[in-house]
């Protein structure tokens, strides 16, 4: 698709086409924490039902000619109900009339920006990037009673790999599920202690070759990914002292609609921050784009957060 054909269908509004909208969410999911580690599905509009299995069966020994034992698999259904997301973004009509390609290009990388943190936000603390305030009637991964602090063992004394492990096994030996740790997602602020961290022997616990701009490493045998949303601290939400989550990232499913909605204007008035900006006066154009999400997850014990003391700066 060209940059003139798609900044048309950006001026007359609507639904973009979905080759594009395809691309936006795929940046996103580039960028993303939670869907680096979690499981994608397909997400009608219209919402859709997850089956989550709340018992393990089990079979036992018989011999010959005794009865079979009989034995129960509970199962429940958790219906997942996409929440839209949605910014409006403005700029200098000037500015995009000097570049218009350079500009398409922009936009669909703030667009992904804005639609990744405002995912992130969610699914890990349950709260809006807009307004800090949580949303309601959403599961989310920060609601979990598994919290280790961070800092509580003495270098000397396995310091943060003894830290790590007791958050696991909250999760790995939890007595009404068969969870199996399988990811981290952390802040940036816990890579630097982490590629200095040591196991009882002495050995690295960061197996990688140290990169500070990889969004993507490996600890302990298994995979980490940063945010600065595993912190809570995106946009209007506060730092909530959490530096890292453990958990069993494949009974988290997440689904984005398969559409972006878009509407575009230089005549409105729109107000950012207090200020109000009048774009026709003002030779500015602006564009509201929309994304509807949603996510489940069996259990929240199926995560473990691990906290500092102190909060992110």
């Amino acid at each position: 698709m060209s940059a003139t054909a798609t900044l048309d269908v950006f001026k007359r509004g609507g639904i973009l086409p979905q080759s594009y909208a395809r691309q936006i969410i795929a940046r996103a999911n580039e960028a993303s924490v939670v869907q680096k580690l979690a499981k994608s599905v397909t997400m009608p509009i219209t919402g859709t039902s997850i089956s989550v299995q709340t018992s393990q069966p089990q079979a036992g020994v018989v011999g010959e000619s005794q009865l079979k034992p009989v034995t129960s698999m509970d199962l429940t259904t958790k219906s997942i109900k996409p929440i839209k997301v949605a910014a409006v973004m403005y700029w200098s009509r000037e500015a995009r009339e000097a570049d218009e390609a350079g500009y398409l290009k922009v936009l669909e990388q703030q667009a992904a920006s804005a639609i990744t943190r405002a995912f992130d936000l969610a699914v890990l603390h349950g709260k809006s990037a807009l307004t800090g305030q949580e949303i309601t009637g959403v599961e989310f991964v920060n609601q979990t009673t598994n919290r280790v602090e961070l800092g509580s063992s003495a270098r000397g004394k396995d310091g943060i790999f003894n830290e790590l492990m007791a958050g696991t096994d909250l999760v790995n030996l939890n007595a009404d599920f068969d969870f199996d740790v399988d990811g981290f997602a952390a802040t940036p602020a816990l890579r630097s202690r982490l590629y200095t961290a040591t196991d009882t022997t002495g050995r690295p616990l960061y197996s990688d070759t140290i990169d500070l701009k990889a969004g993507l490493g490996n600890v302990m045998g298994l995979p980490v990914a940063y945010s600065r949303a595993v912190s809570g601290k995106v946009g209007a939400a506060p730092d909530t002292k959490v530096k890292g989550f453990a958990g069993d990232w494949s009974t988290l499913q997440y689904g984005f609609v398969d559409k972006l909605t878009l509407r575009y204007t230089d005549q409105s008035t729109i107000v950012d921050s207090g200020t109000t900006v009048h774009l026709w006066q003002q030779n500015m154009e602006a564009m509201l784009v929309e994304a509807q999400f949603g996510w489940v997850f069996t259990d929240k014990s199926g995560f473990v957060a691990f906290e500092d003391k102190v909060a992110d700066k």
